[in-house]
């Protein structure tokens, strides 16, 4: 029976000191800790050299003399190199491009204990033994030091590839350049104004039209710069701009100290980054001499218009003296109101410069007659008559006979002849009535 007493006690004894391990494991366990011995074997488990191949940052790690011992292939195929053309083959502190875009001074600061991290510098490759190809690559490197197990110090770099970024941003430099330039020398005015009417770009011309420097014009609105009643129109030209989909160009005109000037002006909405309107954009250019000249051109143009209607009118109506008292009126062509008003001027004008006798009208040129060209014979012939002179028709068509006969013209006074030759020949015959027109006159001289 002690035997046994013993036995219980041990066993007792046991689990309770195997109670207590466990709870102490459970505690340990529970409070994320882990034995000394079981995180190094965690952490020496963990493949680093794998690792540093794996990121896709660029990473070198050179020695405390600037011998680079190791790159990994994010690095490599950055430089569209391999490992073993750079590998204890490269010295930071002696490379003279390094040296001069500070990388070697970073690498020395980096070794006296700082983190060190350098703005975008380029490095050029040159076609040789290491590189391919001659480029430019900008990099944003971040140095920092470590030691190994022995004490061996090592600088390791991590550097961003920011040639995209760098070129981008050149790009967009160049492009802001080439426009300011283009802004500051264009002859015609531009400016750009916000949604609120603030200038917030002009160039040099603006400066010269408003007899203000730039500094007093930014942030100025139209109401600060003009008449109320310009402002307004130019706030509701902006408007309809920003409002449309589409520049809207118009003829502006303000009156300046040498006179009125006139504007041809482009408008058009500005957009920010997001495509929302943002202001309005112009170009104006100062047309006031092209609409002087136009204007002289319009006014050259009526003139000449006149002296052409003349021209035409002396033309289409001539007088033909054939002797001495005799005028043949040749009429040809279609016989307007204000054509036939004008023969008649031009014949009555005629007969009492030239003292004619006798006015041959020939109609043989005359297409067609309807109301107004037998007014304007009836109305020449009888005007005619009142001056003295005997008038003698001739030429007449059928189709003009019948209208004169149909619209009842009276032809009491009128000789007529079938052709102007007949006409001609009785003028020149030495016909009682072209002796006497007195008599023709009384109405006994017509045949």
């Amino acid at each position: 029976m002690e035997m046994d007493r013993q036995s219980d006690e041990r066993i007792n004894a046991e689990n309770a000191r195997l109670r207590a391990r466990v709870e102490e494991l459970e505690r340990r366990l529970g409070s994320g800790a882990a034995p000394r011995d079981a995180q190094r074997e965690l952490a020496d488990s963990v493949p680093y050299r794998a690792l540093f191949e794996a990121v896709t940052i660029p990473l070198v790690v050179h020695r405390a003399d600037g011998l680079l011992v190791a790159i990994n292939r994010a690095d490599c195929a950055r430089w569209r190199i391999r490992p073993e053309q750079i590998i204890g083959k490269y010295n930071a502190l002696e490379d003279p491009q390094a040296v001069k875009t500070g990388h070697a001074e970073a690498f020395r600061r980096a070794l006296a204990g700082e983190v060190v991290t350098l703005p975008p510098v380029p490095y050029d490759t040159e076609p040789g033994e290491l590189y391919k190809e001659r480029r430019r690559l900008w990099t944003e490197p971040s140095y920092v030091a470590f030691e190994d197990a022995s004490g061996n110090r090592f600088v390791a770099v991590v550097s961003i590839d920011v040639t995209a970024r760098v070129e981008s941003e050149a790009q967009r430099r160049r492009g802001a350049a080439l426009l300011e330039a283009f802004i500051q020398n264009a002859p015609m005015l531009m400016f750009a104004r916000d949604s609120e009417g603030r200038h917030t770009l002009l160039n040099p011309p603006v400066e010269a039209l408003l007899g203000k420097p730039r500094e007093e014009l930014m942030g100025k609105t139209q109401h600060d710069l003009f008449p109320a009643e310009i402002a307004d129109r130019f706030v509701t030209q902006d408007r309809a701009a920003m409002a449309s989909s589409e520049p809207i160009t118009s003829e502006d005109e303000m009156e300046l100290a040498d006179g009125t000037h006139v504007y041809m002006s482009t408008r058009f909405a500005l957009r920010d980054e997001e495509g929302r309107v943002s202001g309005c954009g112009a170009i104006a250019v100062d047309i006031t001499e092209r609409v002087r000249a136009e204007a002289r051109t319009r006014q050259l143009q009526e003139k000449m218009l006149l002296v052409q209607q003349e021209t035409i009118r002396a033309i289409s109506t001539p007088l033909l003296p054939i002797a001495d008292g005799v005028l043949v009126a040749p009429l040809v062509g279609e016989l307007t109101r204000e054509r036939g008003a004008q023969f008649t001027e031009t014949l009555l004008d005629g007969i009492s410069r030239q003292h004619a006798r006798i006015t041959i009208l020939d109609v043989t040129g005359v297409p067609q007659a309807g109301p107004e060209v037998t007014d304007a014979l009836i109305r020449a012939a009888r005007s005619a008559r009142l001056l003295g002179a005997e008038v003698v028709l001739t030429g007449i068509r059928p189709s003009v006979a019948q209208a004169l006969v149909q619209l009842g013209a009276d032809l009491g006074g009128i000789v007529t002849r079938g052709t102007l030759e007949r006409g001609v020949t009785y003028a020149l015959s030495g016909h009682e009535g072209a002796r006497a027109p007195a008599r023709t006159r009384s109405g006994r001289g017509a045949h």
